[in-house]
């Protein structure tokens, strides 16, 4: 979901909160939350996904940079002149937090259009206690809309591989920009927050709409779903299907 478009939602109900019934606009905006998450899981109902795919060849030029190994998910890929068969696992993570967040969000709906005792707390709340409680609101609805994005684009994607370009860091805060060519042969990219392990990739997996390839994400932008890569060989050995 576009960042803008949160910001104005937060926006309004801030408002919303501080001009009409406070039980009203906590009742929708938990219905859009528990929205969002259900309708994210129905659009990719698959936790666990396996694609294998192969990579290379990666040619080392120098013979200093022979054994220099080169990270994709996390996995060190010796460079070769042939090409090198994997297996790329993506799968659900934060699963509690998504359910947690799920199933409070349908209880907190269904206790205020019951007009229960919370509903009145609310409504006796000051206004900045209202305030807070708006805030709390839209951090969850952040991670629901979140979630929905990503399971949107994984719905409709393709999958193919990129380079990392740059890095920004900012205290914890890191940003990466990549660029990746599609089937038609053009050229784009990105810059979206790494959600990813501090061990930074130089190959990563780009998902992208084949509609419209500027709808795209690296592996490391998403915050729902973790990359793990296995050499082909191993995976069968671990029994990973």
């Amino acid at each position: 979901m576009n960042r803008s478009v949160s910001y104005i939602l937060c926006a309004t109900l801030l408002i919303a909160a501080g001009i009409t019934k406070s039980q009203i606009v906590f009742a929708i905006a938990a219905l859009l939350i528990f929205g969002f998450l259900a309708i994210g899981f129905l659009l990719f109902p698959k936790l666990k996904a396996v694609v294998p795919f192969v990579l290379g060849p990666i040619s080392s030029t120098k013979d200093k940079d022979k054994d220099k190994t080169v990270l994709v998910a996390g996995t060190e890929v010796l460079p070769s002149g042939f090409p090198q068969h994997f297996t790329c696992v993506f799968q659900v993570k934060s699963l509690f937090l998504l359910l947690s967040l799920a199933m409070a969000s349908i209880s907190v709906f269904c206790l205020l259009i019951a007009k229960a005792p919370l509903a009145g707390l609310i409504e006796r709340s000051s206004l900045s206690t209202v305030y807070v409680l708006t805030l709390a609101t839209m951090t969850a609805f952040s991670i629901s809309a979140k979630w929905y994005s990503e399971q949107s684009l994984l719905a409709r994607s393709v999958v193919t591989f990129g380079m990392v370009t740059g890095v920004n860091e900012f205290n914890r805060f890191r940003e990466l920009r990549y660029e990746f060519r599609d089937a038609e042969g053009g050229y784009f990219g990105g810059m979206q927050r790494d959600f990813g392990p501090r061990k930074l990739d130089n190959v990563v997996f780009i998902l992208y709409d084949k509609s419209n390839p500027d709808k795209n994400s690296s592996s490391r932008g998403f915050m729902f779903r973790s990359f793990t890569v296995y050499p082909t060989r191993q995976a069968a050995q671990e029994g990973i299907d």
